[in-house]
């Protein structure tokens, strides 16, 4: 089934694009855009499309900005990047996980604020305190909107697929509660930080919830998301 262009809130648009192998499993993708006060398309996370998507994308407004907000989406942006030349490139801190180190040497590096470009739109904070990855979480204010990418994930389980399915569990991000990653947990060494990325994010008014891998929110996002970071608010180091 070909990707389909689907309106999530006002001016906040999802794709779902192919399945993707990382470690031998299988992971969903999905691609946020936003359409900026001045017009212009903010895109995290691009995935493949057909023409007929990237035609109906295209009609929303021109593409301005190419986000990757974890390190393990870079490699995301190099198709994106030569479609739309003239599209700014913004990445999140590399990393030993940024997976297919490409150049891209007109990218700038995203930090905890956002710059002038989206400044009346989004939001942002770098969640810190995993050495290994830093995924930057966005806000869309008018939609009331969390994006994220990696950091929350929420697997459906797929037939046939006993081993994936039971690693999903053992993550604690088997669908329908998700969760983050028991792999990324255990590697936030640094809790105060996290903690205070945290605190960040909680002082948004958000009601809804994009992600890139499972089934997003449209409404009631809070407990979700405050359910997935429990095991950060209730540890004392």
């Amino acid at each position: 089934m070909p990707p389909v262009l689907q309106a999530f809130a006002e001016d906040v648009w999802v794709v779902s694009g192919p399945d993707v192998r990382d470690f031998g499993i299988l992971f969903t993708t999905r691609m946020t855009i936003v359409k900026l006060s001045d017009g212009s398309l903010w895109v995290d996370s691009p995935v493949s499309v057909d023409s007929d998507t990237l035609q109906q994308i295209t009609s929303l407004g021109p593409v301005g900005y190419l986000v990757a907000a974890t390190p393990r989406h870079v490699w995301r942006l190099h198709t994106w990047s030569r479609t739309f030349p003239e599209a700014k490139l913004w990445i999140a801190k590399p990393t030993a996980f940024t997976l297919q180190k490409q150049d891209l040497p007109s990218a700038r590096i995203l930090g905890g604020a956002p710059p002038g470009a989206w400044l009346a739109d989004l939001d942002q904070v770098t969640f810190q305190g995993n050495p290994l990855i830093e995924e930057v979480v966005f806000f869309h204010k008018k939609s009331h909107t969390v994006i994220l990418d990696d950091l929350i994930q929420n697997h459906r389980p797929q037939p046939g697929r006993f081993l994936r399915n039971m690693l999903m569990k053992l993550e604690g991000v088997e669908y329908p509660h998700g969760g983050v990653p028991l792999d990324m947990r255990l590697t936030f060494f640094r809790r105060k930080r996290a903690r205070q990325s945290l605190e960040k994010l909680l002082s948004w008014n958000f009601d809804r919830l994009i992600i890139a891998h499972g089934p997003c929110l449209e409404k009631n996002a809070r407990p979700f998301v405050e359910a997935a970071f429990r095991w950060l608010m209730t540890r004392v180091n």
